[in-house]
């Protein structure tokens, strides 16, 4: 059986708010997360980290920003810019998902 990873890979195919949500849910079982984020992924990353931190669900651990090579299409090696933030689940975490789920709307 594979062990879950805390490490998630942002797009930009779906917005900030999906990988807040997964954060939280990454956190109920692990004590750091982080977020990947290449290229123009990496607005996402930054705004879910922030998200996260205003809310109080975390604190911040480390935030690195990288460049990695990659070939393109045509054969030509170019840089991307890379973001990882990594993120501790905060003391009262429990505590304000709870507090949350109660002033959750019902679907």
């Amino acid at each position: 059986m594979a062990e879950e990873s805390n490490i998630i890979k942002v797009s930009v195919k779906r917005g900030y708010a999906s990988f807040v949500y997964q954060s939280k849910e990454v956190l109920k079982t692990h004590e750091t997360v982080a977020l990947h984020g290449l290229g123009e992924a990496t607005a996402n990353v930054v705004r879910a980290a922030e998200m996260l931190c205003s809310n109080g669900y975390t604190t911040l651990e480390n935030f690195q920003t990288l460049s990695v090579p990659e070939t393109d299409r045509e054969g030509i090696s170019r840089n991307r810019n890379k973001a990882i933030i990594t993120l501790r689940r905060s003391s009262n975490f429990d505590q304000i998902c709870e507090e949350f789920e109660k002033t959750r709307k019902p679907k």
